[in-house]
């Protein structure tokens, strides 16, 4: 059988072609990767961009909730005043700057003046609403302390005893907040006033016993001995 006999010429295109497909497919995973290179160039200015358009908003919107809330305290205390004003008005004007403050940035601080401009303008119950807003929002010893305080004082202003003593109550337990003495204080004078001496005395003796240092102590064991 006659061998078959290859022309030089396919043995030198073969490998030829070879390279060449070689050469075109690494172009274009090159042209490929240029455009994912790209793209995610274009994605990262964008969210650069973004991030620093959010804080430079939120820096903007944070120094326009300061102001506002500055503005509100100058008015709750009638700081700067030209003319007299009547405190009904002053309130409900510190109560705007407060809102369009708290508004921005939710504060605390700022919510606990809401509640107070609301109680300062008899509006009890939407102190009590705002001050229960801020205890279940925010867990500051410090301000939940005041609130549950201001709170028993609007309850005893609609002459609501049982809620004004839970607020008391709650606030002489609370973990490492402030005014717990002043509470059992408060607590004691309420039930005593209300007739129920036994459950009075048992609060004094709990102040003199967890608040030995208290300034309330001297007067817990003057009501004590009178009993």
């Amino acid at each position: 059988m006659p061998r078959i006999i290859r022309k030089q010429s396919d043995r030198k295109t073969t490998p030829e072609r070879e390279i060449q497909e070689t050469i075109g497919s690494i172009k274009e995973r090159l042209k490929y990767r240029q455009k994912i290179l790209v793209i995610s160039l274009i994605a990262f200015i964008v969210f650069i961009g973004s991030v620093t358009g959010f804080f430079l908003y939120n820096k903007s919107a944070s120094n326009k909730a300061s102001l506002l809330e500055y503005e509100g305290y100058k008015i709750y205390y009638g700081q700067f005043q030209t003319e007299p004003d009547i405190s009904d008005d002053r309130y409900k004007k510190a109560l705007e700057k407060f809102k369009e403050s708290y508004n921005i940035k939710k504060k605390p601080n700022v919510l606990f003046y809401i509640a107070n401009c609301y109680y300062e303008m008899g509006n009890y119950d939407e102190s009590i609403k705002t001050l229960k807003e801020l205890i279940s929002r925010f867990s500051e010893p410090q301000i939940v302390s005041f609130s549950y305080y201001k709170m028993a004082n609007a309850y005893l202003k609609k002459n609501d005893v049982e809620n004004a003593l839970s607020s008391l109550k709650s606030l002489s337990k609370l973990k490492d907040g402030v005014l717990q003495d002043l509470a059992l204080m408060e607590i004691g004078k309420i039930l005593e006033a209300t007739g129920r001496a036994e459950e009075a005395k048992e609060t004094y003796k709990e102040l003199i016993e967890k608040h030995p240092k208290s300034t309330f102590v001297n007067e817990a064991k003057a009501r004590l001995e009178e009993k």
